[in-house]
Order: C-alpha cells, then sequence, then structure tokens
C-alpha cells in the first residue's frame, strides 16, 4: 500500500493545484502547468479534493498522503459494514461480505486519488435509498441534494450516483409496465412527484461548483475519450493476475446467481448490476462500481432484520476497535520506515529526485520535454517550468497523449516530433528507448544521469 500511495503519478499535478488555488484565491480556468496548456481551458474537476491533500501535505508532508488513503479506506470500510449490518443479520455473513467487497476495491483504496471520496459517497447514496425503499419513508431522499452538492467538488464521478439515483426513481414504473396485463393507470399511479423533485435537485445541486454547467461539458469530454483507454493503466480492464480481480468476479457471480433465483424481478438491482459489469469490465477503476451492488444484492437474499434485531456496537467494542487499529497504524509505521526521509527515498527510486535537483541546481530553463507518467511529478517539484505531458487526458487529448508515448517508445518517426525539437530541456526515464536515441541525437547534449534519469538540454544554434 504504502508504494503505490506515494508512487501514484497523479498526485504531483493534484498537489499543485491545490497549491495553485491557495497562491491565488481561486481556482484556475486556464491550465497553468503545462505548455501545450497554456491559455486552454482547463477545469480542476476535482479542486476540493486538491485543496484537502494540498493542506495535509504542507502540515504533515509525504506522510499527509497515507493519512488521506488510510482515513478515506476506513471510513469506505466502516460505511459498507453500516450498510451490509441494515440488510443482515447475521455477524459473520455482514463482516464476510464487508471484507470481500474491500479485497475487490483494494487496488483503489491503496491510492490517494479523488475516487476514494465517490466510493464513500456513492456508499452512503446507497445506505440512504435503499432506507427510504425499506422503510417507506421518503424524507430520507432530503439529504441527497446536499451530498451531491458535495460530491460534485470532490470528484466528477458524482455521474454515477446522479444515474443510480435516477434508476431507482424509475424502478416503480419499470416494475409496474413489466405486469400483465399492462396498465398504464397502474405506471402512472407509480410515479412519484416528490421523489423526481430531488431527482431535480440533485442535479441542480452539481452546479454548486465554481465551474457550474461547464463541469458537464467535462464529463462529456471525458466520456467521449476510448481510444486512451489502452494506454492508462488504470483505465484498462482487469488482467486477472491480482486476487482482487478474481474476488470482483466471484462477488459479480453469485449476485448473478441469486437474483436468477428470484420469482419477483425487482429491475433497480438488476439494472445496476448489468451496468456495473459494463463498466468494471471496461475499466478496473470502476470496479467498485459493481462491486458495492453485487455485495448488496448478496446481502439482501433475506429479510432486512428489523432495527432491535440489528448487530449492535457497543462504545466500548468501537474504543477497543480503535485502539487496536491505532497500534496496528503505528507498527505499520515503525516496521515500514513511513518517515519523511523514508518515503522521499522510496520516491527518489523511481522519480527523476537527483536530476531535479541537477535542474535547480543548475538553472536549467526553457521549454521541457518530460514522459506521461513523470508530468506530475515535475510540475510539483520544477514549478517554474512548464511540462510538455502530464496525466490529464481530458485536457491534453488522446492524439497528443498516443504521439508522445510513440515517442518515447522509439517510434520510426521519433525525431520528427515538433515539440521534441522545440525542447531546450529534456528529463527522460533511463530505461525507455528515447533516452537512448537521445545520446546520439546530434541536437541535444547529455548533462546527467543516473539509475532513474537522463538529462539532456538542446545544443546552442550556432548563427550563420
Amino acid at each position: 500500500m504504502t508504494q503505490n500511495v506515494i508512487l501514484e503519478s497523479d498526485t504531483g499535478w493534484h498537489l499543485s493545484t491545490g497549491r495553485w488555488m491557495v497562491e491565488h484565491g481561486t481556482v484556475p480556468t486556464t491550465d497553468p502547468f503545462s505548455l501545450y496548456g497554456q491559455g486552454k481551458p482547463w477545469v480542476a474537476y476535482s479542486w476540493l479534493f486538491e485543496l484537502i491533500v494540498y493542506r495535509l501535505v504542507q502540515t504533515f508532508g509525504m506522510v499527509g498522503l497515507l493519512i488521506y488513503t488510510v482515513t478515506l479506506s476506513l471510513g469506505i470500510t466502516f460505511a459498507l459494514f453500516t450498510l451490509i449490518r441494515k440488510i443482515e443479520q447475521n455477524v459473520s455473513i455482514v463482516i464476510g461480505l464487508t471484507a470481500l467487497g474491500i479485497i475487490g476495491m483494494a487496488p483503489l483504496l491503496q491510492t490517494p486519488r479523488p475516487w476514494l471520496f465517490t466510493i464513500l459517497l456513492f456508499i452512503i447514496e446507497l445506505d440512504i435509498l435503499l432506507t427510504a425503499r425499506r422503510t417507506g419513508n421518503y424524507r430520507y431522499l432530503i439529504a441527497l441534494p446536499f451530498l451531491f452538492a458535495l460530491w460534485a467538488n470532490l470528484h466528477i464521478q458524482f455521474i454515477y450516483g446522479l444515474f443510480t439515483l435516477v434508476i431507482f426513481s424509475i424502478d416503480p414504473l419499470i416494475e409496474q409496465a413489466l405486469k400483465q396485463p399492462f396498465s398504464f393507470s397502474n405506471v402512472k399511479s407509480a410515479f412519484n412527484t416528490r421523489q423526481w423533485l430531488i431527482v431535480l435537485s440533485c442535479f441542480v445541486a452539481t452546479l454548486a461548483t465554481p465551474y457550474h454547467i461547464h463541469l458537464y461539458e467535462t464529463v462529456i469530454d471525458t466520456m467521449g475519450q476510448t481510444e486512451i483507454y489502452q494506454y492508462i493503466n488504470e483505465l484498462q480492464s482487469m488482467s486477472f493476475r491480482w486476487f482482487p480481480d478474481w474476488v470482483v468476479l466471484g462477488l459479480i457471480l453469485g449476485a448473478t446467481l441469486l437474483l436468477g433465483q428470484k420469482t419477483q424481478i425487482k429491475p433497480f438491482p438488476i439494472l445496476m448490476l448489468i451496468t456495473g459489469i459494463f463498466i468494471s469490465f471496461r475499466s478496473m477503476r470502476d470496479v467498485w462500481f459493481v462491486v458495492l451492488p453485487a455485495i448488496i444484492i448478496i446481502a439482501s437474499v433475506r429479510p432486512a432484520p428489523s432495527i432491535d434485531k440489528r448487530i449492535k456496537i457497543k462504545k466500548s467494542q468501537m474504543l477497543v476497535a480503535f485502539i487496536i487499529s491505532c497500534l496496528v497504524v503505528i507498527f505499520f509505521v515503525h516496521h515500514r520506515k513511513l518517515t519523511e526521509n523514508g518515503l522521499n527515498d522510496a520516491v527518489a527510486k523511481v522519480y527523476p529526485a537527483a536530476a531535479v535537483e541537477i535542474v535547480k541546481t543548475r538553472g536549467y530553463t526553457g521549454s521541457l520535454y518530460n514522459y506521461t507518467n513523470w508530468g506530475g511529478y515535475l510540475i510539483w517539484h520544477l514549478p517554474q517550468l512548464l511540462v510538455s505531458m502530464d496525466g490529464r487526458t481530458q485536457l491534453h487529448g488522446e492524439e497528443r497523449i498516443e504521439k508522445s508515448l510513440k515517442t518515447w517508445r522509439g517510434a520510426h518517426d521519433w525525431a520528427d516530433n515538433s515539440e521534441l525539437a522545440q525542447s531546450k530541456l529534456v528529463i527522460a526515464q533511463i530505461n525507455m528507448p528515447l533516452a537512448s536515441l537521445l545520446r546520439f541525437d546530434q541536437r541535444f547534449n547529455l548533462v546527467y544521469e543516473d539509475s532513474v534519469a537522463a538529462v539532456f538540454i538542446a545544443k546552442p544554434v550556432l548563427s550563420k
């Protein structure tokens, strides 16, 4: 987990966005970090998350990233346990399903990304929706607009929550429409005006961000970027080389089997499972969207327990659990050397820490050419330079990212890359083909190298 937290390639530009907002007192509307993005519109759709993690790092150093990740992961675990215990009264099953859910989502819970907020808020949304349906008290839904107002400022995947709310709201209509004989009056009677007003209120609440309707422009642009899935690891499908992937598959099969055994069709769980399967098998980043519905389906095999039969958690038990958790964290911190120096040493083995110091010491300036995965790190550590590329796919677009990756892999036309040709400084990953090719490129001089990175500067152009 430690390695995933501190080595996440997008962390740098998230932190830099937080720093930029603190320095300027507002959110960015154009890109301040890349040469290509200068003057181009850019929506920092996770601005509140970025402000939070920046303040944590500002206060606690690199350990702040661990604090964020561990805190949100524990919050997700507790929220999931709380949700399941309202559906299932057997304590062993509740603990088991919670564990399976956390294992299935484990790769996502080990990174300091805004999707941790999305997973937590999605569980809370499901809890509210299912409680309202189970009790028949739809006043619980009044909390949803406030939840979505917060969610929209934390992460763009609030759109998944809106989709879930719409499916939940049309569920009674579909259920009535499927009954034989069909009766339009029955379908009409199932229309809950107050509930749909809540849906509308939630949509309006998502506009309560600094970007307002422009946030949805980013949603549409992001959904249209399909080619990029083959290049970004988190957007690729599950490889089934890791145990969590098989847990996800097992949960899906179990939920599908249980749904098939039901005599009464409920559209909401079926639609959620089908949609979750499609989205999660398309991108491993979204496995939570199938894991959570699958767990709810499995937990709902038996009737939900009444309030007096639910698992009771005493304050003394919560205190003991808290103390044990603290002791485990302290042991883990000591055993894994999770100090500021220890974390920085781990980062320096993967990112160009020494190369960055060389650039600072020698005062190299000018346009920078860098590898995509290093863009965030360089934005954070070399704020005076503009990077050529980073992980913000919605800004750089599929064509630029693909061209950059091919150049770094030494494609046949790598030397014709205009951005590379115009660069004054190249910080190259030592094991990338381009790093070897540049050694023989007459346009650049190698001025520094180590086991991680090589630094090239452009040769001065001699006037004729």
